[in-house]
């Protein structure tokens, strides 16, 4: 009898024990803060290079074939802005935008401003169930929240470029925000 009751408190031990460790391990990690705080660097960083690049620059290219400086960053903010609108069936903040020439600073900064307040309206507007949801990307489901990542990854390859044509033209680019 006293080893059937040590091998049910035993038993009733280890299941208290593996339920513990069950609800530790439904943890839901907070993918739109995780998202946000990154974006608030992206956003500091791109704007510390916009503004060391003279307005007299902005449509600078070092061949013909590649875009100007003001470009990659009007292209990225088309290009972000119609991936978060097509994929999570949203109204595009550039629907309507036609660039028929090299934009200026100011009007590349104001088109920079508008996808980052479209990144940030549409995380902010997003549960954590939306941002698990799967999407699809390139003939393959992810999860939504990875699409904020893909796009900032575009981002990233676009103020690279500039980085060059910041330095092909005697400017040494300051202000690199480490993660």
């Amino acid at each position: 009898m006293k080893t059937i009751l040590s091998i049910l408190s035993l038993a009733c031990f280890m299941v208290s024990c593996t339920s513990s460790i069950v609800e530790e391990k439904s943890f839901t990690f907070d993918h739109a803060t995780a998202i946000l705080q990154s974006l608030e660097k992206s956003k500091a960083y791109t704007y510390a290079i916009l503004d060391q690049m003279p307005d007299s620059l902005y449509s600078y290219k070092p061949t013909p074939e590649l875009m100007t400086f003001s470009e990659h960053y009007v292209h990225n903010a088309i290009f972000t802005s119609n991936q978060l609108a097509n994929r999570l069936n949203l109204e595009n903040p550039f629907k309507d935008f036609k660039r028929d020439r090299d934009l200026n600073k100011e009007e590349t900064r104001v088109e920079v401003d508008r996808m980052y307040a479209f990144m940030i309206q549409t995380l902010e507007a997003m549960s954590s169930e939306d941002l698990e949801k799967e999407i699809e990307f390139g003939k393959e489901a992810i999860p939504t929240w990875r699409l904020f990542n893909i796009v900032e990854n575009h981002n990233n390859h676009h103020r690279g470029y500039s980085l060059v044509y910041l330095r092909m033209n005697g400017i040494v680019p300051k202000g690199y925000f480490g993660w």
